[in-house]
């Protein structure tokens, strides 16, 4: 019995060591065809980047209202959404708060660290570096495994910094002279995603509608890079 409990834990350990890392480098590489285009397309719509600000904004100021709460959003062309909200006054409060300190010169508050876009950076990162360690081991003729390993550690480490880089010049924009919050309500379950999961998350998700005056906010960039107003 001792024997049959040491060699599932030696499977685990090659299983943890030497599988999953590569799969997730695998899965990564995956990523390159997905995040580029969804990167490219906030890239080309100022009302979701500015939308976005507000969003990081409106969490940050209710969290330093009471620490420690665990509050999520996204964004759309029309607001965005805050999930484990108690009420809708305390995020109309905050979103107008935080409208006023971004107008006001306070632009760090549209920069989060755990916004979505660490997990773009991470899995970018991982991709590219486990891409490059390979061709350098290949053509160096060095061991693959280590240098794969290292690329994944190094990815993690890196991909708060390039999220933040991300998010400064590419996902989100603060310039908010221009917008208006309009009113907060419910969130729709089939805006979350729908059934009962849709239902459960929205007992606890506010909507906040954005308005904007200016009107070459919206940017879209075609397939063969013309950029429509």
């Amino acid at each position: 019995m001792a024997l049959v409990f040491v060699l599932l834990v030696a499977l685990f350990v090659v299983l943890f060591l030497f599988v999953l890392p590569i799969l997730f480098s695998l899965q990564a590489v995956g990523s390159l065809l997905v995040y580029p285009r969804q990167l490219r397309a906030i890239i080309g719509n100022r009302i979701l980047r500015r939308n976005h600000a507000l969003e990081h904004a409106t969490i940050v100021v209710m969290m330093e209202r009471e620490p420690g709460r665990k509050l999520n959003g996204f964004s759309t062309d029309e607001g965005f959404f805050v999930q484990g909200a108690r009420s809708f006054e305390e995020v109309e409060t905050a979103a107008r708060e935080a409208l006023r300190r971004l107008r006001g010169g306070e632009k760090g508050l549209a920069i989060h660290r755990n916004c979505g876009t660490t997990i773009v950076a991470a899995n970018l990162l991982a991709a590219i570096f486990f891409l490059g360690s390979l061709g350098l081991g290949l053509y160096l003729g060095w061991p693959l495994y280590p240098l794969i390993l290292g690329s994944i550690l190094l990815a993690f480490v890196l991909r708060v910094p390039l999220s933040l880089l991300l998010q400064r010049f590419v996902t989100t924009d603060a310039d908010l002279s221009n917008a208006e919050v309009g009113w907060v309500e419910r969130a729709n379950p089939a805006d979350l995603r729908g059934g009962i999961v849709g239902f459960v998350l929205a007992a606890s998700t506010v909507r906040v509608r954005v308005f904007h005056t200016d009107p070459e906010a919206v940017e879209i960039i075609r397939d063969d890079g013309a950029v429509v107003r």
